[in-house]
């Protein structure tokens, strides 16, 4: 293509171009399956990056941003302070570069911009913080709590706990579940992963025989409008705001001191999955993970309790 031609597709650079080219991002990461918590989590730092391009270089575009201009606004007090003025983490100014970097790439493919400003900018792999997750006697002392109980409320946390523990879903997929996602002549659970893709998981005997019960007071409650799996108090689809808190209730009644969230059932679940199979591979393919990088950091905290049991013999 010609420098002509290139130039004929620039955008003028507006007060509001950034806005236009952000919408138009966050409209191609949709496309591209990312969950509605991603694309929001991205189209929020960059709206904060474009103040700030505004307030240092007012009336400037995407395609008048240099990698000075990017240097100079990464490190600007705007950037590197919250809101109350205390430093960011280095997690959150890595992010800020990565999703700057995204928008860039996009923007550069796209010909929002004739050179992407940001195709230097290094971003440094931070260190990974160990998740949080019950250990082999804790998970024992809050099942033991839960099938102490009896009422259609325990039941149903029952057994969103236990789904958690037994096929390592994620907290969006669990809320979003049907009753006609439960499948037990075929020993399997459908769920909608990340970006809408759709995943079976397997469901264990014992797993089966509790949704099994469930299933038959789940459907004598409601009015048949609602096909959710779990319902709230008001027999509406139980929201993700509720399940940290029935969790946080059973932790306290079973008398574990950990301030754990759902994900860190996930987490439980493929830790010991790993220490009873050894097999990366396997808790890889369980969790739906595309990366095995990300599933590898179970091999340390395995690795971890293995050095504490040497210890004691």
């Amino acid at each position: 293509m010609t420098n002509a031609a290139a130039g004929a597709v620039r955008l003028i650079p507006t007060p509001d171009s950034f806005d236009r080219a952000i919408r138009s991002f966050g409209r191609r990461l949709e496309a591209e399956g990312r969950s509605p918590h991603t694309v929001s989590a991205y189209l929020r730092d960059l709206s904060c990056l474009a103040r700030v391009f505004q307030r240092r270089y007012p009336g400037i575009g995407p395609d008048g941003v240099s990698s000075a201009m990017l240097d100079d606004v990464l490190a600007s007090p705007e950037v590197t302070q919250s809101a109350r003025g205390q430093l960011r983490s280095k997690a959150s100014l890595h992010r800020f570069r990565a999703v700057l970097r995204s928008f860039f790439t996009w923007a550069e493919q796209t010909r929002v911009v004739r050179e992407n400003p940001a195709a230097s900018l290094a971003l440094h792999r931070l260190p990974r913080t160990p998740p949080r997750f019950l250990t082999e006697a804790e998970k024992r002392r809050l099942l033991r709590e839960l099938r102490g109980r009896s009422s259609a409320i325990v039941h149903r946390d029952r057994v969103i706990i236990e789904l958690f523990l037994g096929t390592g879903i994620r907290l969006q997929e669990l809320v979003d579940l049907d009753i006609e996602d439960v499948d037990l002549d075929a020993r399997h659970l459908r769920v909608r992963t990340k970006g809408g893709v759709h995943q079976v998981k397997f469901l264990k005997s014992k797993l089966r025989s509790l949704l099994r019960t469930y299933l038959a007071e789940r459907r004598r409650r409601g009015n048949g409008e609602c096909r959710a799996l779990f319902l709230s108090n008001r027999d509406e689809r139980l929201g993700e705001r509720q399940v940290p808190r029935r969790l946080e209730y059973w932790l306290k009644a079973a008398g574990i001191d950990k301030k754990l969230s759902p994900h860190a059932l996930r987490h439980t679940f493929a830790t010991h999955l790993y220490s009873r199979t050894g097999d990366i591979l396997v808790v890889q393919r369980a969790l739906g993970h595309r990366d095995l990088s990300t599933t590898q950091v179970y091999t340390h905290l395995v690795d971890g309790a293995l050095e504490d049991a040497l210890e004691l013999l």
